[in-house]
């Protein structure tokens, strides 16, 4: 690492001396270093946000050395989930369910069903008696929130009957008969000191939204009419969801949050409002996280499209340096929104003004505190799961399909291909009747079940859609959901792509009130041979004015950074420095590095900018 960064400083000194005409007038920024990476920052003006941030960024990752990479590729789980009544239902649920027995398995909620992974196969969870217990709403809203209590899995959905999975597995409604008044139903349930809470529930069909009912201790299906209390009832508010902190279980309602103490005795439970003026929408935002310092606490999405931090004291505004954003967020849809964290990052899925479904990721990385996003990781439901050894990141679509995220060996989303379309035909697929199937005689062997084709140019340009399956006679795809604008022979498509994009704040160079010539754009990347990076420049806030796309594969014709061994010569992928031409005159200047082709990353570590500076006019 020593003699990388006595490289870099030595060639930058050496380029310094050939661009200078004038040494007094020779500028570089930052003065004497690389720039690094930071995150996104939509709310500070552009002259005022900190070097480093972006003004826009997507699909890219960051970290603790500052660099700027693609974000990896998702990978599909199994096979659809598609089930024989339904087009394509959405995933409603994904909980890993880990039994005393030794017995684990994910269990995923779609359509009217209970799947389970089944040693790799979607295998349908039956249902015990009575047989009245296999009622499952459908429908992309009614998401299932799950906990393991007493070596079973409850689960609710905010309008069914509450569900109860065993090891067995199979399922049936939670026993709350015990009431006098029939419970039907409960927003959110949380395990905590071996009693089975639920909160926000329908009693004898009328509904108690600052209901905190329990059970008796140690049961599920043992409780009691008088086991409740009822938060600032008759106050407007209503319980969004429960977490447990550092021993007490908070409850969030829409506009307050309350602290749930266990004390015995006659009282059982304590509640003593914390925080006022501020709640959650979305009960499955609320996650616990940990940042940078060690702090614990929980993250969550307010009905004011803010997302707090809550320390079990105060509330921070963690989501301020990207309000701008989160403001264009629709409001109808802010309780559907969904969140997981796992342990590195918070992900906040939720949908953007004019979309019907969540179609964009927040993520923030509580180990740096910086803000990113996602595009084309359609969430409606985040689990984590065990598989292979592995904790991984799990998220269900609305087409059926669950993902692995971020898996580290792809460089697509699922597969990657490009082409044009040669023909549409109908196909009856056997969840489709009349499914649009799009052809096309050259398209790459690959795998691209789950993945989404878009066609960026030609006829239906700027259209998406999930590739169903793969059709059996011809090479084409049957799609889950047809193309608004029928494709056509000129419609060009790509499938899989991961669109990078990190685009700098305008940089003044130090001295906003002079005029630059704007000269060379140095960088340090990794090398490896899928990475390329495109690389524009702006000036003074106007339109791109070049563009420059540099190929970071190894070069094979040189024996740099290798070694001899025996008889064989050992190569190694190591660093490149590169240097960019920039151009135009200006007193700001802005980069952007991006790249969004399909078998294509990117990992660079900070770049250096070089300019003229002539008279302040």
């Amino acid at each position: 690492m020593l003699r990388k960064l006595f490289l870099t400083i030595t060639l930058f000194t050496l380029c310094l001396n050939v661009y200078a005409d004038d040494s007094s007038k020779q500028i570089g920024y930052p003065p004497q270093k690389i720039m690094g990476f930071l995150g996104l920052d939509t709310e500070a003006s552009a002259p005022l946000i900190a070097d480093g941030r972006a003004t826009d960024l997507k699909n890219v990752k960051l970290s603790s050395t500052f660099n700027l990479r693609k974000r990896e590729g998702y990978n599909y789980v199994n096979a659809s989930l598609d089930d024989l009544s339904f087009d394509s239902p959405a995933v409603t649920g994904i909980f890993d369910a880990s039994f005393s027995s030794g017995t684990n398995y994910a269990v995923v909620f779609v359509g009217d069903k209970i799947k389970y992974n089944n040693s790799g196969t979607w295998t349908t969870v039956s249902g015990q008696n009575p047989a009245s217990a296999a009622d499952i709403s459908t429908g992309q809203n009614y998401q299932f929130q799950c906990v393991m209590a007493l070596d079973t899995v409850v689960c609710t959905n905010d309008k069914d009957t509450i569900k109860e999975i065993n090891s067995t597995p199979s399922y049936s409604d939670l026993d709350v008969s015990d009431l006098t008044n029939a419970l039907t139903d409960a927003k959110t349930v949380v395990w905590f000191r071996n009693y089975l809470i639920l909160g926000n529930t329908i009693e004898a069909t009328v509904e108690k939204p600052t209901r905190f009912r329990w059970s008796d201790v140690g049961t599920t299906e043992t409780w009691d009419d008088d086991n409740y209390i009822d938060i600032a009832e008759l106050g407007g508010d209503e319980i969004i969801g429960f977490a447990e902190l550092q021993g007490n279980l908070y409850v969030f309602l829409k506009n307050s949050i309350y602290r749930i103490t266990l004390v015995g005795g006659d009282d059982i439970f304590t509640v003593n409002r914390v925080i006022d003026d501020i709640g959650a929408v979305a009960r499955d935002t609320i996650r616990n996280v940990r940042l940078a310092d060690g702090v614990l606490g929980i993250m969550f999405l307010s009905e004011k499209k803010k997302v707090y931090f809550f320390d079990g004291v105060r509330v921070f505004d963690i989501g301020k340096r990207i309000q701008e954003s989160l403001d264009n967020l629709s409001e109808s849809r802010l309780q559907y929104a969904t969140a997981i964290w796992d342990d590195k990052n918070y992900y906040l899925s939720a949908t953007d003004s004019g979309s019907s479904t969540n179609d964009i990721v927040y993520v923030y990385q509580t180990e740096i505190g910086e803000w990113t996003k996602y595009t084309d990781v359609n969430a409606n439901c985040w689990g984590r799961v065990l598989s292979s050894s592995k904790v991984k990141t799990y998220f269900g679509d609305y087409s059926a399909n669950v993902f692995w995220l971020d898996d580290p060996d792809i460089t697509n989303d699922v597969d990657g291909a490009t082409g044009i379309v040669d023909s549409v035909e109908t196909y009856n697929y056997s969840t489709r009747t009349g499914a649009q199937a799009i052809i096309d005689a050259t398209m790459d062997v690959g795998t691209y079940t789950g993945a989404i084709m878009k066609i960026t140019s030609g006829t239906a340009a700027g259209e998406e859609a999930v590739v169903l399956d793969h059709l059996p006679y011809d090479t084409g795809l049957v799609m889950a959901a047809d193309f608004s604008t029928t494709p056509d022979s000129t419609s060009v498509y790509s499938i899989g792509a991961i669109d990078a994009e990190y685009k700098s704040k305008w940089y003044d160079m130090g001295d906003s009130a002079r005029n630059k010539i704007f000269r060379v754009l140095y960088f340090w990347a990794a090398e490896a041979s899928s990475n390329e990076v495109d690389i524009n420049h702006a000036v003074d806030f106007g339109s791109s004015i070049s563009s420059e796309t540099i190929d970071l594969a190894p070069a094979s014709s040189t024996l740099w950074d290798s070694a001899i061994w025996d008889l064989a010569i050992w190569g190694t992928t190591g660093d490149r420095f590169e240097t960019i031409k920039l151009g135009g005159r200006g007193r700001y200047v802005q980069v952007q590095f991006e790249n969004d082709d399909i078998d294509e990353t990117f990992n660079i570590y900070g770049f250096h900018i070089l300019a003229d500076a002539l008279d302040v006019r």
